[in-house]
């Protein structure tokens, strides 16, 4: 009568998307943060702390917008926050896909920038989402799902994005720094490019499934009282 996880809670369809949509996002964020230090450092030949320098912008800008996209949407829902968040995203992941050997820091930073602009604008309102579309009694149980859809996001992604790469360019397979001839480089590129592409379409498919199980929560499903 009172199981440790509910399925119950999964016939919420406001709660099953949102979770669905977080899961998607994490997918779509963990290929770009597997991917974009090889990138920096095999085809830019930066140093490990050159490469910290340059992935930080992206969960900076996230810092930046999450409160204020938390706080607009509770007055307004969470559907255009979290829909527009995932397009802004898939669009960051667009762009770094058109990174080449010729690209610099500040190619690769504004696009990370960008790509945690869109994260930050889905992340709280989609957690309030998930949170504000279940009753009290189940707060805690909800809180583990999303957890779990976020680490389990965050292992697929890597897998995904690492599957594309070393698929395409199985070069990457035995690369190290400064090895790299023009042709290796050539293969890696166009590794990374399709790989990008799969998590922009992670990311797409994030905003679709938001935009459908999104707006203002349908509160408490299963009943209250359990």
């Amino acid at each position: 009568r009172q199981p440790m996880l509910n399925l119950d809670l999964f016939r919420n369809r406001v709660f099953a998307l949102a979770n669905l949509s977080a899961l998607l996002s994490f997918m779509a964020l963990y290929a770009m943060i597997f991917l974009t230090p090889f990138f920096l450092a095999f085809v830019l030949d930066y140093s490990i702390l050159k490469v910290g320098l340059v992935m930080i912008a992206s969960p900076m800008a996230t810092l930046v917008v999450a409160p204020a996209s938390g706080a607009l949407s509770d007055r307004i829902g969470s559907k255009w926050l979290t829909t527009a968040g995932m397009l802004v995203a898939a669009t960051a992941l667009f762009l770094l896909a058109q990174l080449n050997s010729s690209s610099d820091a500040w190619d690769v930073i504004w696009r990370l920038a960008v790509l945690g602009t869109g994260t930050g604008m889905f992340q709280s309102p989609n957690n309030s989402t998930v949170m504000g579309s279940v009753p009290p009694m189940y707060l805690g149980i909800s809180s583990g799902i999303l957890a779990a859809m976020r680490n389990v996001g965050m292992v697929l992604g890597l897998a995904v994005g690492g599957g594309v790469l070393y698929n395409i360019a199985p070069v990457t397979q035995t690369m190290r720094p400064g090895a790299f001839g023009p042709s290796e480089i050539e293969e890696f590129l166009d590794g990374l490019h399709w790989a990008y592409i799969a998590g922009a379409t992670l990311a797409l498919a994030s905003a679709a499934t938001s935009f459908l199980g999104g707006g203002r929560p349908g509160r408490h499903s299963p009943k209250d009282s359990g």
